[in-house]
């Protein structure tokens, strides 16, 4: 129970890490795109794609390996590009708030980067909460163990065994 209470305190941390960073990443993004709404609207999307696909990728069963393997494949597609856009956005509004060097190029990676960290996370987290959960559930019910008589037991004997 104590551990369980444990990663459900740190599930809460995690999703609070997590949204502040997703925050971050789409307001420097939207910072920067042109003064309408859809430019707004456009230039905050890559770091939400990035998010939607992994949680869409760690919550999905795999039925099929192939369907894995695309969805994998598809994610880092997107993630990268997803990246590009979001890099090259934070690196403008950055260099326009007046900063210079190296600065600009490192700051955008390391927003994006512990984003990208905080969303792993929390899937972790959220797989071992789940796994607890279970656990407690199967421990707490009643095992019910039921035989069930074999019919044709009565009907064998030494000479008809074949095992």
């Amino acid at each position: 129970m104590s551990e369980l209470k444990h990663y459900r305190r740190l599930w809460v941390f995690v999703t609070v890490v997590t949204v502040l960073l997703i925050g971050i990443t789409v307001t420097l993004n939207v910072m920067h795109a042109p003064p309408n709404w859809g430019a707004r609207l456009i230039g905050g999307t890559p770091p939400v794609f990035v998010f939607f696909c992994i949680e869409l990728i760690s919550r999905s069963p795999a039925t099929s390996r192939l369907l894995m393997f695309g969805r994998v494949a598809t994610t880092i597609i997107v993630s990268g590009f997803s990246f590009a856009i979001s890099y090259q956005q934070q690196v403008e509004f950055i260099h326009e708030l007046g900063f210079v060097g190296w600065v600009v190029k490192t700051y955008p990676i390391i927003i994006d980067g512990v984003m990208v960290v905080a969303t792993l996370s929390l899937v972790e987290v959220t797989r071992k909460v789940r796994s607890l959960r279970a656990e407690m559930e199967m421990s707490a019910a009643p095992s019910i163990r039921l035989r069930i008589p074999d019919p044709t037991f009565h009907l064998e004997d030494e000479r008809t065994k074949s095992y």
